[in-house]
């Protein structure tokens, strides 16, 4: 890859890998086409959210690309490298916590100071991953603030503690990978449930984690397996399973449950293989622009709701409007990372 990427992108690259926190020996090293592929992931969620798409679910896949990457990664961390539950814990705290509290804390803030709503009241719900969830009938999408995307957060820490049991039990369990399989197929048994019995579902039903850590819990599993299937597989498999799982968030599918009982598996295939596709290919993924949004793509997701609630869902529209929200999303995201949540993070690693 060296040899294609010219000065000047070269030393942009470079230098925003010094910025990021290295990892400790026992995660993942960082590896570029994984960043690309968190970059696709938040580039579908912006592109939903600031342009007109349609023919396919782009930000709804966006996120789902975004949990089966994370189930990949959680199930070497913790079923192969065996990191310390205790470890495992601060780092995911140092990653995800610092920024996310000043956004839930700023919310909060300007809802109680302004009258937006009462929101602010469900504070603690918000900070703690609980919101999918309490108060009792949840409404993420009417609460008069920018919150509606708290349901996905919530979807990966649940699933990161259950992941964490699952790692306890591995210590008597020989075969991990069957829980975790089955954990992620019962999700999708749930779901079917819920959609033919809709007196017996609870509300919003779509976003709640017994649903939707189908996605992160079927790759995690998957990857403790893969390696028996590698050897047999084409290096064009993974592209042909991203096309069959773009076709499966189209309404014009087949069968309108495919986005939620098909997509799993392919998406779950295609992230745990994308080492087979070609060079050209991984070179396409880990062009520093989209290396760059994957690496931002934590702030990103955070800071972008704002734009997207106050100038698409309910703003005025103004000549460029997707254009200019969807740059200053990114702008924002960007200044969130390197200000806050990469410095806070090598801080609370340091220290910690």
């Amino acid at each position: 890859m060296e040899r294609t990427l010219g000065a000047e992108q070269k030393l942009a690259i470079h230098s925003a890998a010094k910025s990021v926190v290295t990892p400790t020996q026992a995660e993942l090293v960082r590896i570029d086409y994984l960043d690309g592929w968190r970059g696709i992931a938040i580039l579908f969620v912006l592109l939903e959210h600031f342009f007109d798409v349609t023919g396919i679910h782009v930000g709804r896949m966006g996120v789902d690309i975004f949990f089966v990457l994370s189930g990949m990664l959680m199930s070497n961390i913790l079923f192969v490298k065996k990191v310390p539950l205790r470890t495992f814990y601060k780092r995911r705290i140092s990653r995800i916590f610092p920024v996310f509290l000043l956004f839930v804390t700023s919310l909060s803030l300007c809802s109680l100071i302004f009258e937006l709503s009462h929101e602010h009241n469900n504070y603690l719900y918000n900070l703690l991953f609980l919101r999918s969830y309490y108060p009792e009938h949840p409404s993420l999408w009417n609460t008069g603030l920018p919150i509606g995307h708290f349901w996905s957060l919530n979807v990966e820490e649940h699933s990161y503690v259950v992941l964490s049991v699952v790692a306890v039990l591995a210590l008597w369990v020989r075969r991990v990978y069957l829980i975790v399989l089955t954990l992620g197929v019962s999700c999708i048994v749930t779901h079917f449930i819920y959609v033919k019995n809709p007196g017996f579902a609870p509300a919003n039903f779509e976003f709640r984690t017994e649903v939707v850590a189908s996605f992160l819990l079927i790759s995690a599993g998957y990857f403790l397996v893969k390696n028996r299937f590698e050897r047999f597989l084409p290096a064009w498999s993974p592209l042909v399973s991203f096309v069959l799982a773009i076709a499966c968030y189209s309404p014009y599918s087949p069968h309108w449950s495919f986005e939620w009982s098909v997509a799993p598996f392919l998406l779950a295939f295609t992230v745990n293989h994308l080492n087979l596709l070609p060079n050209f290919v991984k070179s396409v993924l880990s062009i520093p622009a989209l290396r760059l949004l994957g690496i931002w793509s934590f702030s990103i997701y955070l800071w972008q709701q704002p734009f997207y609630y106050y100038g698409i869902k309910f703003g005025e529209a103004f000549p460029l409007a997707g254009v200019t929200l969807f740059s200053l999303a990114i702008l924002t995201g960007a200044l969130s990372f390197y200000l806050i949540e990469n410095p806070a993070r090598k801080f609370l690693n340091e220290r910690w």
